[in-house]
């Protein structure tokens, strides 16, 4: 599944010379520096509120938030664990 409101906010946020269509499931956000440590807690607050999630402390790992593709899979796994 898609959430394209993630790539949007990534690209906004972190990657503001990079429009949000170039990037790519895969690009390392962490090792690339688009995204630090203070960027993963900017970024689990943007999915607990546009999402309604909640991200539990064994969610904190910055590897869970490594490239889109793995936050896409966190997000849909805890939307059907929800439902």
């Amino acid at each position: 599944m898609s959430y394209p409101a993630l790539r949007s906010f990534i690209s906004a946020e972190f990657a503001i010379d990079v429009p949000a269509h170039q990037l790519t499931d895969d690009l390392d956000l962490i090792d690339t520096g688009i995204v630090d440590s203070l960027g993963v807690l900017k970024l689990i607050a943007f999915l607990e509120g546009e999402y309604d999630l909640v991200i539990t402390p064994d969610e904190l790992d910055a590897d869970l938030y490594r490239s889109i593709s793995q936050i896409e899979a966190l997000i849909s796994s805890k939307q059907m664990a929800a439902a």
